[in-house]
């Protein structure tokens, strides 16, 4: 009967000290994981009170946006696929630097239609713990926009707009055809705009008289809205000339581009 007693209390003890083991394991497995979680939002709107996107709502849909998980040693994907299939909690490893990237959209030079939306985070997650990453993406372009003065056209019949950026291969050019059409150039953190006019006389004719300076250089940031108003100056100046305004317009950089034209250009 002793003995009996002595088994079933070794027994009793060796089941206990397995469950302590095991507790013990699982509690430092578990102490071991991290977890990461994203928060991902969109902000596509431009620099200006009175702005409009493109198809906004096509880009504000963050279920479509591709997000992408990478160690930032050696640009390691590890994770790729639509927001709207991240697993809430995705496990990571404790004290490795990652990135998240999410992007939606094509990057193209120049376009009327093509937009990319994109941003990116870099983190790290303590170990056991569950960290929430948050960031928004924004637009990865400049817009530019063309206006014509009601009176244009009494004294000019275009003013071609040449835009040119280190992503283009050649000049984009906008005219009156593309008065209240948005051109998004696609655009590093710093762009450097160079824009070119071109004015046409009533008779279609380029008008370049001597000294004439008919560029001029703008620098933009993602978002910002570059707005072109083109109008002529019918005040008669010294020498029995008029000119013609444009204002240059990015919200920050307000500037009047003059050009001087001879008089008897304009057939009235």
């Amino acid at each position: 009967m002793k003995k009996l007693l002595i088994y079933v209390c070794i027994l009793g003890a060796t089941s206990l000290v397995n469950t302590a083991c095991t507790q013990d394991m699982e509690s430092s497995s578990s102490a071991e994981k991290s977890k990461l979680i994203v928060d991902l939002g969109a902000d596509v709107s431009f620099k200006s009170a009175s702005t409009r996107s493109i198809d906004e709502s096509v880009y504000k849909d963050i279920s479509k946006y591709t997000v992408k998980l990478e160690k930032t040693a050696g640009n390691q994907l590890i994770h790729s696929d639509l927001y709207s299939n991240w697993d809430l909690a995705y496990e990571v490893e404790p004290g490795v630097e990652y990135r998240l990237s999410a992007s939606y959209g094509e990057a193209v030079p120049a376009s009327y239609d093509q937009l990319l939306v994109s941003g990116s985070e870099t983190f790290t997650v303590q170990s056991g713990s569950t960290k929430t990453v948050s960031f928004q993406c924004k637009p990865q372009a400049a817009k530019v926009s063309v206006a014509y003065s009601e009176d244009f056209s009494s004294y000019f019949s275009d003013c071609i707009v040449s835009i040119k950026t280190k992503h283009l291969d050649e000049a984009w050019e906008m005219s009156k055809t593309d008065a209240g059409k948005e051109l998004y150039l696609q655009c590093d953190a710093e762009e450097s705009v160079e824009l070119a006019f071109d004015i046409k006389d009533k008779d279609g004719d380029s008008v370049s008289p001597e000294g004439f300076t008919n560029t001029k250089t703008i620098t933009v940031t993602p978002q910002t809205w570059l707005k072109l108003t083109i109008k002529p100056d019918v005040t008669e100046i010294e020498g029995g000339k008029f000119g013609i305004n444009v204002s240059v317009n990015t919200d920050v950089i307000d500037e009047d581009v003059n050009i001087v034209l001879p008089s008897d250009i304009f057939n009235q």
